[in-house]
Parts: structure tokens; sequence; C-alpha cells
């Protein structure tokens, strides 16, 4: 039987992938000038990103269904 702590380890741990972003590191860091974006760990502003390029690429083919429909 799992102890708590593993199994808390093994919910917290699921749906994370590991990713080398070392040769992206410094231009991720500084891809904005913002007081906020310096605030950032790194792995949340890899998760800013990844969202507004997943809600931009949604938002356009929900633009091309409507104009091809």
């Amino acid at each position: 039987m799992m102890s708590e702590a593993h199994q808390s380890e093994s919910v917290s741990q699921k749906g994370r992938i590991p990713v080398d972003i070392s040769d992206m590191r410094e231009e991720l860091e500084t891809c904005r000038d913002d007081a906020a974006w310096k605030e950032l760990p790194l792995a949340a502003k890899v998760r800013v990103l990844l969202r507004e390029r997943l809600d931009e690429m949604s938002g356009k083919t929900k633009r091309d269904d409507r104009n091809n429909g």
C-alpha cells in the first residue's frame, strides 16, 4: 500500500514531462521586458507562452471554421 506522502507525490507529478529548453532559456527569459515577466519563474513563463499560442491557434481555427462554413 502506498504511503500518503508517496501517493500525493504521484498525483502532483501526473501530467508533467521533462523538456530540454536549455537552448531557449535566454530567449524565454528576455522575450518581454515588463517587471511582472521578470518576476515569473521560468516554468511559469513557458506555461504563459504556451497558453497564449494555444489560445491564438484556437481562435484562428474558430475563425477559419466560420469563414469556411
